[in-house]
């Protein structure tokens, strides 16, 4: 466990709500799952010492959002890995688009 996370300075007086690292939006590299603020990579959120609750929530949060992060990423990025080939996200099935698209709009913001 890391000595110190990154909590969102966003709602501090509600939970304390560790950031994400992802790619899953354009020049930002931290997300907040509570509220939906990007951070970049410096200066992001609050640096707090990790908790055990922290490190839970922070795996829990993870494991919740990784379909919704997912396609954001792929609707971001200009090329992505699939079944070994480099592909653009607009040379995929139509259903595949379908798929990912909703994962991206699925995800419910608590504040």
């Amino acid at each position: 466990m890391n000595k110190e996370i990154k909590i969102c300075s966003h709602h501090q007086d509600g939970e304390q709500t560790p950031l994400i690292w992802t790619f899953a939006f354009n020049h930002n590299e931290y997300w907040c799952p509570a509220c939906g603020a990007n951070y970049g990579a410096l200066g992001a959120g609050d640096d707090i010492e990790n908790t055990l609750i922290l490190e839970k929530r922070l795996k829990e949060y993870e494991k919740l959002s990784r379909r919704f992060l997912r396609g954001n990423s792929l609707l971001v990025c200009s090329m992505f890995k699939y079944k070994g080939e480099y592909k653009k996200f607009s040379e995929m099935s139509k259903r595949f688009q379908t798929f990912w698209i909703n994962r991206s709009k699925e995800w419910k913001y608590k504040f």
